[in-house]
């Protein structure tokens, strides 16, 4: 009797023991180990968690976004942080570049087709599992046409900049390759994110983009200014002309120089000492070339309205001469701006 107990005990044991081990949910190994299943080498992959399979899915979509994002941002910003050439608004990249176009963003994550290829509810632990992945492979055929259609917009920018023999009018082109050139670098970041192997087929575009600054430099060093005004006044106007120009990064002086800056003044002086003496002035300036190409004009006539008057011709011409200087100092050089293609940083 007793020992048929003991048969029956034990194989109640065994019996409740196996329930008991049934019961344990076995966790994949991907939920412990993703990188095991999913190498780097081979795929962009985030795991993530959540109270549904939904919210884990979209958990994972985000860290994969964040992780891009955070890898171009900082590969973008450190390529172009000290392309800075001249001084002023000659710079033609600013210190603080940053992608923040999170639309870009998310666009391109979209466009890499990120997949769920499993999910997994953790009894245990009450929650969702789920990864989030983007085979690099796939992803690469997907997002090259992207890279090579900047890189023909810029290697044309580029190609037409290099072929232009007026440094001035080149220094117009290189801005807009450098436009051109920031657009494919970035692109080239979210590339190099997907292969690096890949990516690297690019260096000649990256190195041509890189040396846009210094290009550019040599260019306003080949562009040095001699300076030329007529009907001046104590050098009111030759003043202001001279430090709106050297404010671009240009040699500015009366020496001879690769360019010719020519200033014209006209009082149009009107009146006598007893009506008083009234001045409306008019101003040209261009830049030309040796080959007598203008590379830049400027004109203003000064309306009745804004005339100046003066007991003396010599009086009312200094008063009025003052005026216009300042409005040289501010009008010129969004003038010379939009002629030239330089966006404000």
């Amino acid at each position: 009797m007793n020992k048929s107990c003991g048969i029956f005990c034990a194989l109640l044991s065994a019996l409740l023991f196996s329930c008991a081990t049934n019961n344990v949910q076995e966790v994949p190994q991907w939920v412990a180990n993703y990188r095991s299943i999913y190498p780097t080498s081979e795929f962009i992959a985030q795991r993530g968690e959540g109270a549904t399979a939904e919210e884990a899915m979209a958990k994972g979509d985000e860290l994969i976004a964040r992780s891009i994002q955070t890898t171009v941002d900082t590969a973008f910003e450190a390529n172009t942080k000290s392309f800075v050439v001249g001084s002023g608004a000659e710079a033609v990249a600013s210190q603080e570049v940053k992608t923040e176009n999170r639309t870009e963003i998310t666009s391109t994550v979209t466009l890499l087709n990120v997949e769920h290829p499993v999910t997994f509810y953790n009894k245990a632990e009450k929650k969702w599992y789920a990864m989030s992945v983007i085979d690099r492979e796939e992803a690469w055929m997907r997002y090259v046409p992207n890279v090579e259609v900047a890189q023909v917009a810029f290697n044309a920018a580029f190609k037409k900049a290099t072929s232009e023999d007026e440094p001035f009018i080149a220094n117009v082109y290189y801005r807009a390759a450098w436009e051109a050139g920031k657009i494919l670098l970035e692109r080239l970041e979210y590339a190099r994110v997907i292969s690096e192997v890949k990516e690297a087929a690019y260096k000649t575009e990256r190195d041509n983009i890189a040396s846009i600054p210094a290009r550019m430099l040599q260019n306003n060093l080949d562009s040095s200014l001699s300076l030329s005004v007529k009907g001046d006044n104590s050098n009111i106007i030759a003043e202001a002309v001279s430090s709106t120009f050297s404010s671009f990064g240009f040699t500015v002086g009366e020496t001879a120089g690769n360019y010719k800056l020519d200033v014209v003044i006209s009082d149009n002086a009107t009146g006598d000492e007893e009506t008083l003496y009234k001045i409306y002035p008019d101003i040209k300036i261009a830049i030309t070339g040796k080959s007598g190409k203008t590379v830049y004009s400027y004109a203003l006539k000064w309306t009745e309205a804004n005339g100046q008057a003066a007991g003396t011709i010599e009086r009312a011409e200094r008063l009025a001469f003052q005026k216009l200087a300042e409005r040289i100092k501010a009008e010129v050089p969004i003038d010379y701006r939009a002629k030239m293609g330089i966006k404000e940083e």
